[in-house]
């Protein structure tokens, strides 16, 4: 029996070969000349998280956008980001797919693309989600030979503001701050111009359907736009971003305007990094979670500061400090663990401050990065909701969280 199995496997072995050069053989030039141009990337994040707020049930973490699991287990995020980059050819094309799955997926959605809910507030919450996944990016990009390149993006991409992206390997802490989770858009579809004028300046304008719109919800386009600055090779950068346009289903007058700021510097001390990041936004009357439409003018604003230390090739460490004033309560609306009324920030507008510690560990083991986070958050109204099943609310709420992140 061995004698013939020797023999056997090398014959299946010849036949194998021969099969797959032969299907190689029909695999049409074009499908190779693809394959051959498109990277493959992405990562993937698991996580484990406890918020201490609640008593009764493990409930949800309290004003989180994103990482809201209150006790529990977490798959984060699952992606893969397929992309032809531009080349250096003054006439070059190219193009960006970004897929998303899991928890985070399903509370990015754009309306019109894995969601039929035109609220933003609970469209934001997962609310009218149809599934854990996500098309975050999608766009044709390609440059015209007008000046140094002018770079042109068709599709859905991400939003021009803000300190903090949605990838996780892109950021120094587990959970996102208020700024990011409630104060700006995540996502456009729409028409991107980018121009890189010299060393030290670069801008970037558009045209888009809306926030976080494949469908638009009106008949009015929202504009998006930025300037960046980089200066003492590099160690100073500073990034303006203006979005505006109606946001509201079925009103093309009533406007919603953000101005971000975000300026990274890099001081003498090699190992650290500092982050500085401001944002205000207004709107011309607005629609609360319950789709009721509220008159007058309301507005909202943030700023956060953070440092990041290495401390050896294997250790760093992160600090942030943020400020939220939901001046009229609209912005965190039915958001996770917010109470209702007369808990509900609609009822009195509210301000949340937070204070976020994380330390993670590179190197050990390739392209994984354990992270652990330690955070605190406090409201000057009790709105936190200490009971899921109702009761009173609290001010405070403090989470202890551990992230995995693999990248490749």
């Amino acid at each position: 029996m061995r004698a013939s199995t020797s023999i056997a496997l090398p014959a299946l072995a010849a036949v194998i070969i021969a099969a797959s050069s032969a299907a190689a053989e029909k695999i049409a030039p074009r499908t190779l000349e693809f394959l051959q141009d498109t990277t493959i990337s992405g990562h993937v994040q698991s996580s484990y998280q406890h918020t201490f707020v609640t008593r009764d049930s493990p409930g949800q973490a309290g004003a989180r956008q994103l990482n809201n699991t209150g006790d529990g287990f977490s798959l984060n995020q699952a992606k893969v980001t397929l992309e032809h980059p531009l080349d250096d050819n003054e006439f070059a094309a190219g193009y960006r797919v970004d897929f998303l799955a899991g928890q985070d997926a399903e509370r990015i959605h754009s309306f019109g693309l894995f969601s039929s809910n035109a609220n933003e507030l609970t469209r934001r919450q997962g609310t009218g989600s149809n599934g854990a996944m996500d098309l975050e990016q999608a766009y044709v990009t390609f440059r015209l030979p007008v000046g140094a390149g002018l770079e042109v993006k068709f599709g859905k991409f991400v939003s021009l503001a803000g300190a903090e992206t949605m990838d996780a390997p892109g950021n120094w802490f587990f959970s996102r701050s208020y700024i990011f989770g409630f104060g700006e858009p995540f996502t456009h579809t729409g028409a991107l111009l980018s121009y890189q004028w010299n060393d030290w300046l670069d801008t970037q304008a558009g045209v888009a359907n809306g926030w976080d719109a494949v469908q638009d919800n009106n008949s009015g386009k929202t504009v998006v736009g930025r300037a960046g600055v980089t200066l003492f090779d590099g160690k100073l950068k500073n990034a303006v971003a203006v979005v505006g346009g109606p946001e509201q289903t079925g009103n093309n007058s009533n406007y919603r305007w953000i101005v971000d700021d975000v300026l990274t510097w890099q001081p003498p001390m090699e190992n650290l990094l500092l982050t500085l990041n401001g944002l205000y936004g207004s709107e011309d009357g607005s629609v609360d979670s319950t789709g009721v439409f509220h008159s007058g003018n309301v507005s909202w604003w943030g700023a956060l500061a953070s440092a990041r230390y290495q401390w050896t090739p294997f250790v760093t460490m992160a600090l942030r400090y943020e400020y939220f004033s939901d001046t009229d309560g609209v912005r965190t609306d039915g958001a996770a663990g917010i109470g209702p009324a007369p808990l509900s920030p609609l009822a009195h507008g509210v301000d949340y401050q937070a204070v976020t510690w994380s330390l993670w560990l590179e190197r050990l083991m390739p392209n994984l990065t354990p992270r652990v986070e330690v955070r605190w958050d406090r409201a000057n109204e009790p709105v936190f909701q200490a009971q899921p099943t109702g009761g009173d609310g609290t001010r405070t709420q403090v989470s202890v969280s551990f992230d995995m992140v693999y990248v490749f």
